[in-house]
Protein backbone atom coordinates (compact mmCIF):
# COMPACT_ATOMS: atom_id res chain seq x y z
CA UNK A 1 0.00 0.00 0.00
CA UNK A 2 1.54 3.33 -1.18
CA UNK A 3 1.62 5.98 1.54
CA UNK A 4 0.21 9.67 0.21
CA UNK A 5 3.36 12.16 -1.19
CA UNK A 6 2.17 14.78 1.53
CA UNK A 7 2.75 12.75 4.29
CA UNK A 8 6.04 11.18 3.01
CA UNK A 9 6.99 15.12 2.65
CA UNK A 10 6.09 15.82 6.05
CA UNK A 11 8.75 13.20 6.80
CA UNK A 12 11.31 14.84 5.38
CA UNK A 13 10.95 18.35 6.72
CA UNK A 14 13.98 20.15 7.90
CA UNK A 15 15.02 19.25 10.97
CA UNK A 16 13.03 15.96 11.32
CA UNK A 17 14.77 12.43 12.04
CA UNK A 18 12.65 9.81 9.44
CA UNK A 19 12.49 6.22 11.06
CA UNK A 20 13.03 2.81 9.80
CA UNK A 21 9.75 2.42 8.91
CA UNK A 22 9.07 5.65 7.55
CA UNK A 23 12.02 4.90 5.44
CA UNK A 24 10.17 1.63 4.12
CA UNK A 25 7.41 3.05 3.70
CA UNK A 26 8.32 5.97 1.47
CA UNK A 27 10.52 3.47 -1.02
CA UNK A 28 7.43 1.11 -0.72
CA UNK A 29 5.52 3.85 -2.29
CA UNK A 30 7.23 3.95 -6.05
CA UNK A 31 7.91 1.36 -8.83
CA UNK A 32 11.88 0.42 -8.83
CA UNK A 33 13.34 0.16 -12.19
CA UNK A 34 13.68 -3.89 -11.71
CA UNK A 35 10.38 -4.33 -11.44
CA UNK A 36 7.32 -4.18 -13.77
CA UNK A 37 4.88 -2.17 -14.03
CA UNK A 38 1.43 -4.17 -14.09
CA UNK A 39 -1.56 -3.07 -16.68
CA UNK A 40 -3.84 -1.81 -14.49
CA UNK A 41 -1.49 0.07 -12.23
CA UNK A 42 -1.35 2.47 -15.41
CA UNK A 43 -4.21 4.95 -15.72
CA UNK A 44 -6.27 4.73 -18.84
CA UNK A 45 -4.26 1.42 -20.34
CA UNK A 46 -7.47 -0.34 -20.93
CA UNK A 47 -8.70 2.15 -23.06
CA UNK A 48 -5.94 2.60 -24.64
CA UNK A 49 -4.90 -0.95 -25.14
CA UNK A 50 -8.92 -1.11 -26.60
CA UNK A 51 -7.69 1.15 -29.65
CA UNK A 52 -4.94 -1.47 -31.15
CA UNK A 53 -5.73 -4.12 -33.22
CA UNK A 54 -4.43 -7.86 -31.91
CA UNK A 55 -1.57 -9.20 -33.60
CA UNK A 56 -3.54 -11.96 -35.01
CA UNK A 57 -5.81 -9.23 -36.96
CA UNK A 58 -2.45 -7.08 -37.95
CA UNK A 59 -0.85 -9.89 -39.29
CA UNK A 60 -3.90 -11.06 -41.42
CA UNK A 61 -4.57 -6.59 -42.33
CA UNK A 62 -0.40 -7.11 -43.40
CA UNK A 63 -1.28 -10.18 -45.65
CA UNK A 64 -4.78 -8.71 -46.99
CA UNK A 65 -3.34 -7.63 -50.79
CA UNK A 66 -6.74 -5.68 -51.10
CA UNK A 67 -5.60 -3.61 -48.03
CA UNK A 68 -6.61 -0.14 -48.42
CA UNK A 69 -7.60 -0.39 -51.72
CA UNK A 70 -10.43 2.30 -51.93
CA UNK A 71 -7.04 5.20 -51.11
CA UNK A 72 -3.97 3.44 -52.47
CA UNK A 73 -2.88 1.63 -55.96
CA UNK A 74 -2.63 -1.87 -55.38
CA UNK A 75 0.68 -3.69 -57.21
CA UNK A 76 -1.10 -4.78 -59.93
CA UNK A 77 -3.19 -1.55 -60.29
CA UNK A 78 -6.35 -3.56 -60.39
CA UNK A 79 -8.13 -1.13 -58.82
CA UNK A 80 -7.18 1.85 -61.10
CA UNK A 81 -10.00 3.42 -63.25
CA UNK A 82 -9.06 5.07 -66.58
CA UNK A 83 -9.89 8.50 -65.06
CA UNK A 84 -6.98 7.84 -61.96
CA UNK A 85 -4.70 6.44 -65.18
CA UNK A 86 -5.13 9.44 -66.90
CA UNK A 87 -4.63 11.54 -64.09
CA UNK A 88 -1.05 9.36 -63.25
CA UNK A 89 -0.60 10.13 -66.57
CA UNK A 90 -0.98 14.15 -66.59
CA UNK A 91 0.70 14.44 -63.24
CA UNK A 92 4.25 12.89 -64.62
CA UNK A 93 3.55 14.18 -68.11
CA UNK A 94 3.25 11.19 -70.13
CA UNK A 95 -0.22 12.24 -71.95
CA UNK A 96 2.00 12.96 -75.01
CA UNK A 97 4.49 10.98 -74.98
CA UNK A 98 4.98 8.01 -77.54
CA UNK A 99 4.39 4.24 -76.37
CA UNK A 100 5.76 1.49 -77.40
CA UNK A 101 3.36 -0.97 -78.82
CA UNK A 102 3.91 -5.24 -77.54
CA UNK A 103 2.89 -8.71 -78.81
CA UNK A 104 -0.86 -8.14 -77.35
CA UNK A 105 -0.93 -4.25 -77.31
CA UNK A 106 -1.11 -1.44 -80.14
CA UNK A 107 1.00 1.76 -79.23
CA UNK A 108 1.61 5.09 -81.19
CA UNK A 109 5.05 4.10 -82.41
CA UNK A 110 6.16 0.55 -84.09
CA UNK A 111 9.04 -1.30 -83.15
CA UNK A 112 12.30 -2.04 -84.79
CA UNK A 113 11.01 -5.30 -85.85
CA UNK A 114 8.31 -4.01 -87.33
CA UNK A 115 9.56 -1.52 -89.87
CA UNK A 116 12.02 -3.76 -90.69
CA UNK A 117 8.78 -5.70 -92.20
CA UNK A 118 7.35 -2.46 -93.40
CA UNK A 119 10.17 -1.79 -95.14
CA UNK A 120 10.65 -5.24 -96.92
CA UNK A 121 6.76 -5.34 -97.55
CA UNK A 122 7.62 -1.91 -100.13
CA UNK A 123 10.80 -3.59 -101.53
CA UNK A 124 8.53 -6.65 -102.45
CA UNK A 125 5.70 -4.22 -103.46
CA UNK A 126 8.26 -2.00 -105.14
CA UNK A 127 9.26 -5.08 -107.14
CA UNK A 128 6.03 -6.05 -108.18
CA UNK A 129 4.42 -2.45 -109.46
CA UNK A 130 8.02 -2.52 -111.62
CA UNK A 131 6.81 -5.52 -113.14
CA UNK A 132 3.24 -4.29 -114.04
CA UNK A 133 4.36 -0.92 -114.79
CA UNK A 134 6.72 -2.96 -117.23
CA UNK A 135 3.86 -4.94 -118.86
CA UNK A 136 2.03 -2.25 -119.43
CA UNK A 137 4.65 -0.38 -121.32
CA UNK A 138 5.31 -3.40 -123.12
CA UNK A 139 1.17 -3.32 -123.97
CA UNK A 140 1.18 0.36 -125.12
CA UNK A 141 4.43 0.09 -127.30
CA UNK A 142 3.46 -3.24 -128.87
CA UNK A 143 2.84 -3.42 -132.37
CA UNK A 144 0.81 -6.77 -131.69
CA UNK A 145 -2.50 -6.67 -133.84
CA UNK A 146 -3.89 -9.61 -131.95
CA UNK A 147 -3.76 -7.38 -129.10
CA UNK A 148 -7.19 -5.57 -129.21
CA UNK A 149 -8.38 -2.87 -131.49
CA UNK A 150 -7.17 0.05 -128.77
CA UNK A 151 -3.24 -0.34 -129.36
CA UNK A 152 -4.32 0.24 -133.54
CA UNK A 153 -6.30 3.37 -132.69
CA UNK A 154 -3.99 4.68 -130.34
CA UNK A 155 -1.04 4.28 -133.25
CA UNK A 156 -3.53 5.76 -135.48
CA UNK A 157 -4.18 9.00 -133.32
CA UNK A 158 -0.30 9.53 -132.46
CA UNK A 159 0.82 9.37 -136.17
CA UNK A 160 -2.08 10.89 -137.69
CA UNK A 161 -2.75 13.87 -135.11
CA UNK A 162 -2.33 16.42 -137.79
CA UNK A 163 -4.71 14.93 -140.26
CA UNK A 164 -7.36 14.52 -138.08
CA UNK A 165 -7.65 18.33 -137.47
CA UNK A 166 -7.26 18.82 -141.09
CA UNK A 167 -10.26 16.89 -141.26
CA UNK A 168 -12.18 18.30 -138.71
CA UNK A 169 -12.03 21.51 -140.46
CA UNK A 170 -12.42 20.32 -143.31
CA UNK A 171 -15.76 19.01 -142.41
CA UNK A 172 -17.46 22.12 -142.95
CA UNK A 173 -16.46 22.50 -146.29
CA UNK A 174 -19.49 22.10 -149.25
CA UNK A 175 -17.04 20.76 -151.68
CA UNK A 176 -16.48 17.15 -149.94
CA UNK A 177 -20.06 16.74 -150.82
CA UNK A 178 -19.31 15.98 -154.18
CA UNK A 179 -17.40 12.87 -152.80
CA UNK A 180 -19.56 10.02 -152.39
CA UNK A 181 -18.87 6.84 -150.84
CA UNK A 182 -18.23 3.98 -152.67
CA UNK A 183 -17.99 1.26 -150.17
CA UNK A 184 -19.94 0.32 -146.91
CA UNK A 185 -18.32 0.88 -143.42
CA UNK A 186 -19.60 -1.02 -140.74
CA UNK A 187 -19.72 0.73 -137.20
CA UNK A 188 -20.17 3.92 -138.90
CA UNK A 189 -23.79 4.70 -139.57
CA UNK A 190 -24.82 5.05 -142.73
CA UNK A 191 -22.78 8.51 -144.13
CA UNK A 192 -23.74 9.67 -147.70
CA UNK A 193 -20.66 11.34 -148.55
CA UNK A 194 -17.19 11.59 -147.74
CA UNK A 195 -18.02 14.60 -145.43
CA UNK A 196 -20.18 12.62 -143.42
CA UNK A 197 -17.90 10.16 -143.34
CA UNK A 198 -14.81 11.98 -142.22
CA UNK A 199 -16.96 13.86 -139.31
CA UNK A 200 -18.28 10.06 -137.90
CA UNK A 201 -14.51 8.80 -138.14
CA UNK A 202 -13.51 12.04 -136.29
CA UNK A 203 -15.93 11.94 -132.97
CA UNK A 204 -15.35 8.65 -132.95
CA UNK A 205 -11.63 8.69 -132.66
CA UNK A 206 -12.12 11.77 -130.13
CA UNK A 207 -14.42 9.80 -128.12
CA UNK A 208 -11.68 6.86 -127.67
CA UNK A 209 -8.88 8.85 -126.82
CA UNK A 210 -10.53 10.88 -124.30
CA UNK A 211 -12.23 7.55 -122.76
CA UNK A 212 -10.43 6.80 -119.43
CA UNK A 213 -8.71 2.90 -119.69
CA UNK A 214 -8.14 3.03 -116.11
CA UNK A 215 -9.16 4.00 -112.18
CA UNK A 216 -8.31 4.46 -109.12
CA UNK A 217 -10.94 4.39 -106.09
CA UNK A 218 -10.08 4.06 -102.16
CA UNK A 219 -12.37 2.39 -100.15
CA UNK A 220 -12.43 1.08 -96.38
CA UNK A 221 -13.86 -2.16 -96.74
CA UNK A 222 -16.90 -3.97 -98.96
CA UNK A 223 -17.98 -1.30 -101.14
CA UNK A 224 -20.12 -0.66 -104.43
CA UNK A 225 -19.37 2.61 -106.47
CA UNK A 226 -19.97 3.81 -110.03
CA UNK A 227 -17.81 1.98 -113.06
CA UNK A 228 -16.83 5.08 -114.50
CA UNK A 229 -14.84 3.15 -117.65
CA UNK A 230 -18.82 1.88 -118.28
CA UNK A 231 -17.45 -2.11 -118.88
CA UNK A 232 -17.78 -4.89 -117.31
CA UNK A 233 -14.61 -5.74 -119.03
CA UNK A 234 -11.68 -4.64 -116.76
CA UNK A 235 -9.25 -5.94 -114.39
CA UNK A 236 -9.27 -5.24 -110.51
CA UNK A 237 -6.31 -5.12 -108.18
CA UNK A 238 -6.31 -4.00 -104.46
CA UNK A 239 -3.47 -2.82 -102.35
CA UNK A 240 -3.14 -1.51 -98.93
CA UNK A 241 -2.96 2.22 -99.49
CA UNK A 242 0.05 2.70 -96.49
CA UNK A 243 1.98 -0.41 -97.36
CA UNK A 244 1.60 -1.62 -101.22
CA UNK A 245 0.56 -4.93 -100.43
CA UNK A 246 -1.12 -6.99 -102.65
CA UNK A 247 -5.55 -7.57 -100.90
CA UNK A 248 -7.66 -10.61 -101.74
CA UNK A 249 -10.80 -9.61 -102.65
CA UNK A 250 -13.61 -11.37 -104.66
CA UNK A 251 -15.06 -8.08 -107.18
CA UNK A 252 -18.06 -8.00 -109.63
CA UNK A 253 -18.48 -5.45 -112.36
CA UNK A 254 -21.04 -4.38 -114.61
CA UNK A 255 -21.32 -1.49 -117.09
CA UNK A 256 -22.45 0.78 -114.25
CA UNK A 257 -20.99 -0.38 -110.88
CA UNK A 258 -17.82 -2.52 -109.48
CA UNK A 259 -18.71 -4.14 -106.17
CA UNK A 260 -15.54 -5.63 -104.09
CA UNK A 261 -15.69 -7.53 -100.89
CA UNK A 262 -12.14 -7.64 -98.89
CA UNK A 263 -11.21 -11.28 -97.49
CA UNK A 264 -9.68 -10.93 -94.46
CA UNK A 265 -9.42 -8.04 -91.59
CA UNK A 266 -8.44 -4.59 -93.29
CA UNK A 267 -5.71 -2.55 -90.88
CA UNK A 268 -5.51 0.47 -93.35
CA UNK A 269 -8.08 1.78 -96.42
CA UNK A 270 -7.55 0.02 -99.70
CA UNK A 271 -6.78 1.65 -103.42
CA UNK A 272 -8.70 -0.42 -105.80
CA UNK A 273 -7.21 -0.17 -109.66
CA UNK A 274 -9.30 -0.65 -112.33
CA UNK A 275 -8.07 -1.50 -115.76
CA UNK A 276 -10.07 -1.59 -119.13
CA UNK A 277 -9.21 -4.94 -121.15
CA UNK A 278 -11.02 -5.71 -124.59
CA UNK A 279 -13.85 -8.04 -124.16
Amino acid sequence: MSTPLHTIFSWFETGDFPTENQFKDTFLSFYHKDELIPMEGIEGFEEIFQLFASAEAFQAHLKDPNAHSEYLALLNAGNLTSAHVNSWKSKLGLINAATVDGSDQLGNVYTKIQVDGFVNELKDTDKDLASDIENIKRILLSNDLSLDELQEIIDFIKKSRDDIEILKAASGQTSEDKVKLLLDYNGVGSPKNQQEFNKQIYDRVLLISQTPTSAVVQVAGNAVFPNTLETENVIIQARDSVTGKKINIDDYATNQTIEVKMIGVLVNPINILILKVKP
